[in-house]
Order: C-alpha cells, then sequence, then structure tokens
C-alpha cells in the first residue's frame, strides 16, 4: 500500500511533505555519508516510507526547504549536488508522550546512570 498524498476526491497527489524529505534524511546519512543525492533521497522515501514520488518533487520540495534552511547542499564536479538536513524529523506522537512522561524522572532521583545501571561490564 503506498503512502502517497490523496486530496479531496481520492486522487493521489504528487505532495512530498518536508517532514517525509528529512525522515528520509534521517534514515539514510551517516558519518561516512553525510550528504545524499537526489536519486539517493527518492529512493530511500520508496524503501523505507513506501512513498512514490518523482525526482523532481524531491528536487523542488529540496529547493524550497533549502530557502527555509532546513537543508542545505553543495555542488560536486560539473553536476552532481549532495543534501543535508540542517533540522532533525519532528517526532511521532507516541514517542513524544514516552519523553514527556519521563520528565523530571532524572531530577528527581528516578532513573539510574547507565554506569550504576551496567557498572564496568
Amino acid at each position: 500500500m503506498s503512502n502517497r498524498a490523496r486530496n479531496n476526491a481520492g486522487e493521489y497527489t504528487d505532495k512530498l511533505t518536508e517532514q517525509d524529505v528529512l525522515k528520509a534524511l534521517d534514515y539514510e546519512i551517516t558519518a561516512e555519508e553525510p550528504m545524499l543525492t537526489v536519486g539517493e533521497i527518492h529512493d530511500a522515501l520508496a524503501a523505507h516510507f513506501d512513498i512514490e514520488v518523482s525526482s523532481e518533487t524531491v528536487r523542488r520540495r529540496l529547493g524550497e526547504m533549502k530557502e527555509q534552511d532546513l537543508v542545505a547542499s553543495k555542488t560536486f564536479g560539473a553536476a552532481a549536488k549532495g543534501w543535508t538536513a540542517l533540522a532533525g524529523p519532528q517526532l511521532a506522537d507516541d514517542v513524544l508522550a514516552d519523553i514527556e512522561a519521563t520528565e523530571g524522572e532524572l531530577e528527581r532521583g528516578e532513573t539510574i546512570s547507565h554506569d550504576e545501571l551496567f557498572g564496568d561490564e
């Protein structure tokens, strides 16, 4: 099943959100590979999130996001361009709820540090 956006008539649209792009970048970027090409972002969207849009849609959204300082790009050679995130994706609601539920535990002494828990294994 595809996660492509649908309009009010139920038809597929080529809408690609900023969060979709940030999630793909977050999923794929590593210290060894700090930038991705449009093609790599396109492939990551399809492979990991089942989002099928054109490479041009990805390129257009990246350009819009660059104007908002959400991503940065660097040109390599004559035509290759790499992209990286300047912001992280929003946390999922359930993850955010878990974080908020633990707020203040450290200050109240309700948590144990990693060192205390595992010691010198």
